[in-house]
């Protein structure tokens, strides 16, 4: 058996509590500095989708069935609370490089106006939904995903889960780039339909904007 004397084990145990010292100050230094960060991204993250919330919330209550005002209205939501411009370009996958400048933004302009159609032609759905927070995550540097849930106020529809990515670049401001609805990616779903189509076509871009005019006038 060894033993040590008074003095040494004092000197262990100084030494221990210096180096457990130090090493709790870079844990706290850690915890102090990187969620900062990651706490500013969900701020702005959770600030953009209660704003949003709000916005939908006003848009029903005001809505009289015109709509031409209904139209106008989602417009307006989408430009301000979504990057359009990160969803084009994110939709079209790897053929969005291979496409030049007119294509690039004709395609944008299609995908906008077919997004507005499509919300302004079921906003009706959204009535008397009231969507929860639930938590938000930080997705590296850039990116939240806050999760939530729409529940109906009578109690008549399931509650459905929804997760909003936004992007939230420095100093730019926050924005919506993709919806998760009951985990299931609508931005990854276009993707996939899209790149379908234009390997349907030989790889022709132009495809992809055809059939985007065709579905639009049928609808």
């Amino acid at each position: 058996m060894m033993y040590f004397s008074q003095g040494v084990i004092g000197s262990l145990k100084s030494k221990d509590c210096r180096n457990w010292a130090a090493i709790f100050c870079v844990f706290i230094a850690l915890f102090i500095s990187l969620p900062a960060q990651a706490s500013s991204q969900i701020e702005a993250a959770n600030r953009l989708i209660n704003t949003m919330v709000r916005d939908v919330e006003s848009y029903l209550l005001a809505d009289s069935g015109d709509i031409s005002k209904r139209t106008e209205n989602i417009t307006k939501l989408l430009d301000t609370h979504f990057d359009i411009a990160g969803i084009a370009r994110f939709s079209a996958g790897p053929y969005w490089r291979a496409a030049n400048e007119k294509e690039r933004l004709t395609y944008t302009q299609s995908m906008r106006k077919a997004l507005i159609g499509t919300i302004a032609r079921n906003f009706d759905q959204l009535v008397g939904l009231r969507f929860t927070i639930i938590d938000s995550q930080a997705k590296g540097s850039r990116m939240v995903l806050v999760r939530g849930t729409f529940r109906d106020k009578a109690g008549k529809r399931p509650p459905v889960s929804v997760g909003w990515r936004v992007v939230t670049p420095h100093p730019g401001p926050a924005k919506v780039l993709d919806v998760e609805i009951e985990n299931i990616s609508m931005l990854i779903t276009q993707k996939q339909e899209n790149i379908a189509i234009i390997r349907k076509n030989g790889g022709r871009f132009s495809a992809l904007i055809e059939a985007m005019r065709q579905r639009q006038q049928t609808q």
